[in-house]
């Protein structure tokens, strides 16, 4: 999991439409389809939304080999983009993301190595959580690479198959 800078973070329109910012062209970008969850005064979660964390695996590369933060890598301006929020209820949703109409990921968040709650304890040892932070809880297999142009659609849809949260954007 990673903790996004507000600065990263672009939520979708009232259409789940936005446009999804790679940062550096000449820099290899790949998508990271996530359930995020929003946290409430109490720091336990009261919303969530289906995310797509991009990351600069280039920024990331130089990073680890200076063993530094990756903050460069996952939380540059628009790094992040979230989609309708919707109340937060513990469940088993099915989250996904295609990339010009391709199937690049799709699993079930009954498949997380860790809870939300665990995440959110582990996370809260470490830093000074406040009521309004955005967590992003892990992706699923299938990371892959964004260009300019590409249309990113992703959704989260409830155990009857409906989709509850979603947001579709051109790339730039």
């Amino acid at each position: 999991f990673f903790f996004m800078p507000p600065v990263a973070v672009v939520e979708a329109d009232e259409n789940g439409k936005v446009v999804m910012a790679l940062g550096n062209p000449e820099h290899q970008i790949e998508h990271e389809v996530e359930l995020v969850v929003q946290l409430g005064t109490d720091l336990k979660p009261i919303s969530m939304a289906v995310g797509c964390d991009t990351t600069d695996r280039t920024a990331q590369a130089v990073a680890k080999s200076k063993g530094t933060s990756w903050v460069e890598a996952k939380g540059f301006p628009g790094a992040a983009v979230v989609g309708g929020w919707i109340p937060y209820i513990v469940g088993d949703y099915d989250i996904g993301l295609s990339v010009n109409g391709e199937l690049r990921q799709s699993s079930n968040t009954s498949l997380m190595v860790h809870s939300v709650e665990t995440l959110i304890s582990a996370l809260s040892q470490k830093e000074a959580l406040s009521e309004g932070d955005l967590i992003f809880t892990g992706t699923p297999a299938g990371v892959g690479p964004l260009s300019p142009s590409d249309k990113v659609t992703a959704w989260m849809k409830n155990e009857a198959g409906e989709i509850i949260s979603q947001f579709s954007g051109n790339c730039q």
